[in-house]
């Protein structure tokens, strides 16, 4: 996306940046990756922590050109590569090593992986990979579930779809993404405020 234009919306606001790679394995419609812009976006927040999800069935051939620009790697459960090999890759490259998580999936089919992770990410929506969705309520008893495995104090928990000041009140963990709810915002640095001070101190 135009990161300048993104930059100018949120600044340094964030607590952290999190970019979403997605390619042709998990979703038909998608433009190619353009890995470079990486290397941009680290240069516009070079000391805010960089979280990349990888969006694909097939994110090993992508870890190469991640790693250098981020401190947190997500990859899904649901693909087709050995997922415990590119969680070593990641943790050996000195980064954290996340787990993403559709609502189709339950926590404690994957426990052994979940084990392994740094981050667990929850995508909170119907249909991951588009933006502006509405938030699934299921997703509630969900991150309740996930909240009560008894290794919970390992990861660090990242909802992510649908969060806005309406919701994220009531969402326990740790790192909330908000997209459209921000950038679509006419004022998207009070956005962020506004959805750090109703997480943080009105939940």
């Amino acid at each position: 996306e135009d990161l300048e234009n993104i930059y100018n919306k949120i600044g340094h606001y964030p607590d952290f940046i999190h970019v979403d790679i997605v390619d042709k394995t998990m979703c038909d419609n998608v433009v190619d990756v353009k890995t470079y812009r990486l290397e941009t976006m680290k240069a516009y927040w070079p000391n805010t922590q960089i979280q990349t999800h990888i969006m694909s069935y097939e994110p090993a051939q992508w870890l190469d050109q991640v790693l250098p620009y981020s401190e947190v790697v997500y990859i899904h459960v649901e693909c087709q590569d050995n997922v415990e090999s590119s969680l070593k890759k990641i943790k050996k490259s000195g980064k954290k090593a996340g787990i993403a998580l559709t609502m189709e999936t339950r926590p404690e089919d994957v426990i052994g992986l979940l084990k392994k992770a740094d981050y667990v990410l929850l995508l909170t929506i119907p249909n991951p990979g588009s933006s502006g969705q509405k938030f699934d309520t299921e997703g509630l008893e969900r991150i309740k579930q996930i909240n009560s495995l008894t290794f919970r104090n390992n990861f660090i928990l990242c909802i992510d779809g649908g969060v806005n000041e309406n919701i994220i009140g009531i969402l326990d963990a740790e790192n909330i993404v908000s997209g459209s709810s921000v950038l679509k915002n006419p004022d998207p640095k009070r956005q962020i405020m506004r959805l750090q001070t109703v997480g943080r101190y009105e939940a």
